[in-house]
């Protein structure tokens, strides 16, 4: 009977620890984690959103023209002169906030630095 107690005591530890993982890993897996690659030019320019601000460039590959990006990209350090490739992770903010844009821009890496003329406008297509 003491082994009995014993093994029912262990299976039931072990039971609920790999309930408790499940329910971890299910969790996770529940978050709508979106990537994209986007494409940003080699200066930054003035532009108006909710407010005055500088906004990247982005390059729309369906249209074949660089548009503005209003959002910042966090984790990303700009240095003029280049156009980079970036892959960055989008995190939905929902539609509550106001004068932000729906997403949430986090690097997640740089593809590409190419270099690129800040004096040429608009920048070369990539």
């Amino acid at each position: 009977m003491v082994y009995y107690n014993m093994k029912m005591r262990f299976l039931t530890k072990h039971i609920s620890l790999l309930t408790l993982i499940l329910l971890f890993l299910a969790v996770g897996c529940g978050r709508d984690e979106h990537i994209e690659t986007i494409i940003i030019g080699p200066y930054k320019v003035d532009c108006v959103g909710a407010f005055e601000q500088e906004c990247y460039l982005e390059f729309n590959a369906e249209s074949q023209q660089w548009e503005f990006f209003y959002e910042g990209i966090q984790g990303f350090d700009f240095e003029p002169g280049y156009i980079y490739t970036l892959k960055v992770r989008l995190e939905d903010r929902g539609t509550e906030i106001q004068d932000v844009g729906r997403y949430a821009y986090h690097l997640v890496e740089i593809i590409s630095k190419e270099v690129a003329s800040v004096d040429e406008r608009p920048p070369r297509i990539p």
